[in-house]
């Protein structure tokens, strides 16, 4: 089972800063964890160097999919500065530091981990299926990543429903937190 801070101070240690965006190793990663956890993987993608991950588990029966969209690689960092080492995955006064630690390999943790604790525990969709999308390259636009999966691998990423990163920051509004729904925001998928 991978629980979500450890797996997300490990992705934070893969360097996938885009470009170059060298995501394979990470992606290895999460295939293995999502392979174990009883998933069909596929590592799909326009060169070795950068493949986009697509994990599936099937339902009981015929339905509609849920896909949970994230991505892999990050903007660029300096080490000088900031205050932790950005590929560090250290947790220092209640935070977890690192780049991609927001955008976006924190919600990558969290879905797989989720995936994989359902997976885990034997559950499985009564309808339709659920696919975990891991894919490259959003940083500089996506030509590698949801654009070359989308229109060279359909088949691995249609689906009916898709969960992604989106909708802004979180508003404090009359003493609550307001979290915004941002729709369409990936047109290509």
């Amino acid at each position: 089972m991978a629980e979500p801070v450890a797996l997300l101070q490990r992705l934070i240690r893969f360097d996938t800063v885009n470009p170059p965006g060298n995501e394979r190793p990470a992606q290895e990663h999460l295939a293995g964890l999502l392979s174990a956890a009883g998933f069909e993987v596929e590592l799909a993608g326009r060169t070795e160097e950068r493949p986009n991950l697509v994990a599936r588990l099937r339902g009981h029966a015929d339905g509609p999919t849920l896909c949970l969209l994230s991505h892999v690689d990050t903007v660029y960092a300096t080490a000088e500065d900031w205050q932790h080492d950005p590929w560090s995955g250290d947790i220092a006064d209640g935070f977890l530091w690192g780049r991609g630690a927001l955008d976006m390999k924190s919600q990558t943790a969290a879905e797989v981990a989720a995936a994989i604790q359902l997976a885990s525990e034997g559950w499985r969709p009564a309808r339709g299926d659920l696919i975990v999308v891991c894919v490259v390259d959003e940083e500089t636009g996506g030509a590698e990543g949801a654009q070359w999966i989308c229109e060279h691998r359909p088949d691995l990423v249609r689906c009916d429903y898709l969960l992604n990163e989106g909708g802004g920051t979180v508003i404090p509004y009359d003493g609550r937190r307001v979290h915004g729904v941002c729709v369409a925001e990936k047109g290509v998928f």
